[in-house]
């Protein structure tokens, strides 16, 4: 079966490096959203990468999964896999919010949306110098505009809904995101933000697991 993989905020392809499961990966490739485009209609320009004559599944990193749950939603997938992700505004933790109600995120400007690479190995969970390096290339290469349209959509009142098939595999120490609520989601012990790089062993584990 195909499985489609949807990278993080900024992240591409890189991101799935070290994932290795019994099924052809494919990579959805981020396209430029327009001013102010919902996530609804992003979603649907997104969906011309995805065959959906054969049977499929949905992989989704980070704000991939927010996407990968909103595609869901007219493709049908046989399952939609998150890993490291949430589904809306309601499942950020509560500084998110609040900065997203006081509309602070519009203030800030495109050229300072990526945090200082310290600051980022933390929040990521990012210790192997190896990984480092390929956090920053990612981080390097993002495409700021686009991080900023990603944020403030994931900050607006769009409502997602939770595909019922979805399957959630999170780090519990992650800190950019973390779990809030443990009930249905398969842990990664000890697992970051960015445990798809640095505990790839443990993620190929779990997923092939689950997709037994």
């Amino acid at each position: 079966m195909k499985c489609y993989c949807i990278s993080g905020l900024g992240a591409d392809k890189r991101a799935f490096k070290y994932l290795s499961i019994n099924h052809e990966l494919i990579h959805v490739e981020w396209i430029k959203p327009n001013k102010k485009e919902s996530i609804s209609s992003y979603s649907k320009r997104l969906s011309k990468q995805i065959d959906t004559t054969k049977p499929f599944m949905l992989l989704g990193l980070s704000f991939g999964g927010t996407i990968a749950c909103e595609l869901a939603k007219f493709l049908k997938p046989e399952k939609v896999i998150h890993i490291s992700s949430i589904i809306n505004k309601k499942h950020l933790p509560l500084i998110f919010r609040i900065i997203g109600s006081l509309g602070i995120h519009k203030l800030i400007p495109s050229s300072l949306m990526s945090p200082p690479i310290g600051l980022a190995y933390w929040f990521f969970g990012i210790k192997k110098p190896e990984n480092k390096k390929l956090l920053k290339e990612i981080l390097d290469d993002t495409d700021k505009d686009f991080l900023k349209w990603a944020i403030g959509r994931l900050l607006s009142k769009e409502e997602i809904v939770i595909p019922e098939n979805l399957i959630r595999i999170h780090g519990t120490n992650d800190k950019l995101l973390p779990i809030r609520d443990r009930e249905g989601f398969i842990e990664i012990k000890g697992g970051g933000h960015f445990m798809v790089i640095e505990q790839a062993d443990e993620v190929n584990e779990k997923f092939n697991l689950v997709l037994q």
